[in-house]
């Protein structure tokens, strides 16, 4: 070999080890290796929220990130107008035990002059026919259609309207007695739906909602998907004018991320033509993604079953110690932007409005809270 090709080689050896040497220095492990790639491998995990086909949110550095009530407090409000034919629906107007549900015209005037277009009455099947009829012309004198109980009522289950009910009652469909409510009702000009389900049957008188609750209530007095799919089948016979809403609680989509239709939150096809998804935030601890994370997993979920169903997000305004506490201003906007960008959007509600002389008034100063009434009345003629 000539000296040339002997220090070719001797060249090329040199630049080998230089770059071995290079490498080994860019990998050579240090005190913060670990750590980045710790960081690494945090990043990438997928939440389960991100399983459910939800948008990445990146991350922001602790510089840029402002502390919640802060990031809240600077939120506006969704104009209305924006979100197109979307109704303003107000819920749980009215006390059931109160004669004529403890309302006057004037509640009426005020609901509507507040911009709502729909109201539900808090009575079922139990309600005095004066009392109803006050409240379907009440609400069409002014302007308002009404969502009415036809199986959202324990009633409409066999659970006695002026008797204590026993263990051995489990939910059972009134058929006759539904139907003749239906028939009574159907033909008014302030109908707007009919209400088969309130989650589940969690209010019942055995539900976690209810006065005696047993905690294996998903079990025991749960509806079944079958008893819903009858319940909708025999109203829609009964009146295909109108459509059938059900109440769903949102815990169920928050709290699992997968398999949402269980014992206690049971849906199917031919359930429903509308789903109300009670997404009440307002808990101690509050959680400003859970709005968004419910519909978001319970409008793909509903749809993947029963596609074309529309979606109803129910918003807290209320308190009831020691679970629900009031929302701040900032809260109910933040809820409220999230509701207003829920897909099959076909109204947006509020959870309750009460009456004069209840545990809960909510334009009343003492009984309820005002500032929530007048930024409801903002947000809607917004």
């Amino acid at each position: 070999m000539d000296v040339f090709s002997r220090n070719k080689v001797l060249f090329l050896a040199l630049i080998l080890i230089a770059l071995i040497g290079t490498v080994a220095f860019l990998y050579a492990p240090s005190g913060e290796a670990p750590e980045m790639l710790q960081n690494e491998e945090e990043e990438g995990t997928t939440p389960s929220a991100i399983e459910e086909g939800e948008e990445e949110i990146p991350p922001q550095s602790e510089t840029e990130e402002e502390p919640d009530e802060s990031r809240l407090a600077s939120l506006t409000a969704i104009p209305w107008s924006s979100l197109g034919p979307v109704d303003a629906v107000l819920k749980d107007v009215g006390e059931a035990y109160m004669v004529r549900f403890g309302l006057t015209q004037k509640d009426f005037t005020d609901i509507k002059s507040a911009g709502f277009d729909v109201i539900e009455g808090n009575f079922d099947i139990c309600a005095k026919d004066d009392d109803v009829r006050f409240f379907l012309d009440g609400a069409q004198a002014v302007g308002l259609e009404v969502i009415l109980n036809a199986g959202a009522g324990e009633a409409e289950w066999g659970y006695p309207c002026g008797a204590e009910p026993t263990k051995d009652m489990v939910p059972t469909w009134q058929k006759a007695a539904v139907g003749a409510w239906v028939e009574k009702w159907k033909n008014h000009p302030a109908l707007y739906a009919w209400d088969t389900s309130n989650e589940d049957g969690g209010t019942f008188p055995f539900g976690t909602g209810g006065t005696d609750p047993d905690p294996a209530w998903e079990t025991k007095y749960a509806l079944s998907a079958a008893q819903l799919q009858e319940a909708y089948k025999d109203v829609k016979s009964w009146d295909p004018a109108h459509p059938i809403m059900i109440r769903m609680n949102g815990w169920y989509f928050y709290d699992y991320p997968e398999n949402f239709f269980r014992p206690g939150n049971a849906f199917g096809k031919d359930v429903a033509d509308i789903v109300m998804i009670n997404a009440y935030a307002n808990v101690d601890e509050y959680f400003d993604d859970f709005v968004s994370t419910v519909l978001i997993r319970a409008d793909r979920a509903i749809g993947a079953i029963d596609y074309g169903v529309q979606i109803i997000p129910a918003l807290g305004v209320w308190e009831e110690p020691p679970i629900w506490v009031t929302p701040t201003i900032p809260q109910l906007i933040n809820d409220y932007n999230q509701a207003a960008k829920a897909e099959n959007l076909v109204g947006i509600a509020f959870f309750k409005y009460g009456a004069k002389g209840s545990k809960w008034y909510l334009p009343d100063s003492s009984l309820g809270a005002p500032e929530l009434w007048m930024k409801l009345r903002e947000i809607i003629g917004s």
